[in-house]
């Protein structure tokens, strides 16, 4: 009788172990993952950056050529538009 007790906690043991073993691996790949996301997250955000200063300069621009037309005149012919952008 003695030895089917010996032989449940040995299983149970077993168990915890392999238990044990899958939380640690399923915590390392959650680490590998989250430290991903913060590398994609990071890049996005910086290439959001850049385009919301490019659609300003863009916006910039496009005031400038209408103040510039709005004083010359629309039916003279317009100059090139001086910007950090085309230049």
């Amino acid at each position: 009788m003695d030895v089917f007790y010996v032989l449940s906690a040995a299983v149970a043991v077993a168990g915890l172990i392999v238990l044990v073993l899958a939380v640690l691996r399923s915590a390392s790949a959650a680490r590998r993952l989250g430290r991903a996301a913060e590398v994609v997250r990071s890049d996005v955000e910086s290439r959001l950056g850049m385009l919301r200063a490019r659609a300003a300069a863009v916006g910039v621009a496009v005031r400038d050529l209408r103040t510039r037309r709005a004083r010359i005149g629309s039916e003279s012919p317009s100059e090139p538009v001086r910007s950090g952008l085309n230049e």
